[in-house]
């Protein structure tokens, strides 16, 4: 019976892992010898083995960058869905329904500091680093507090959550 270098280098392998589990070293050696003489024997396959390799190597790569767009394509098509639930919402100044078969809420963000024009903002929300920084933290919790501060305003975005 012919056998492929995929059998005889499992077989090799195999025979490797269960080396300690071998009763008599010797005839654990003979068993290896004898496979490697037949590994020797199908040389001629040895290229053909390794390109083939190389190619089930490359399908995978293919199929992972495949995968990997899919992903992107499903992640972007869930931010779409979740900005259209925002929308249709808004649209009829309505929430979500909420209930065991509908987790859905819509709840605004904890707030994000939109710079319009840094050249206003005052220097007492500069934090100097190496370089001159604001501290839009402080920032946002004086704009959080009712705080009027040239150059900011307080940006606050619609999300969507109970997805997960």
């Amino acid at each position: 019976m012919k056998r492929t270098m995929n059998e005889i280098t499992t077989d090799i392998m195999t025979q490797q892992m269960n080396m300690e589990m071998a009763m008599e070293p010797e005839q654990f050696n003979v068993q290896i010898k004898e496979l490697f003489v037949e590994l020797y024997q199908k040389e001629d396959g040895i290229y053909w083995f390794y390109r083939d390799n190389e190619k089930k190597m490359q399908m995978v790569d293919e199929h992972m960058t495949k995968c990997k767009n899919i992903k992107k394509m499903l992640h972007n098509t869930n931010e779409r869905v979740k900005q259209l639930v925002i929308q249709s919402h808004e649209e009829l100044k309505t929430m979500p329904k909420n209930s065991v078969f509908n987790p859905l809420k819509i709840r605004k963000s904890a707030g994000a500091v939109e710079v319009i024009d840094s050249n206003d903002i005052p220097d007492e929300y500069w934090i100097t680093v190496r370089t001159r920084k604001l501290d839009k933290k402080r920032i946002l919790e004086e704009l959080k507090d009712g705080a009027k501060i040239p150059g900011v305003r307080l940006l606050r975005k619609n999300f969507v959550g109970g997805f997960r």
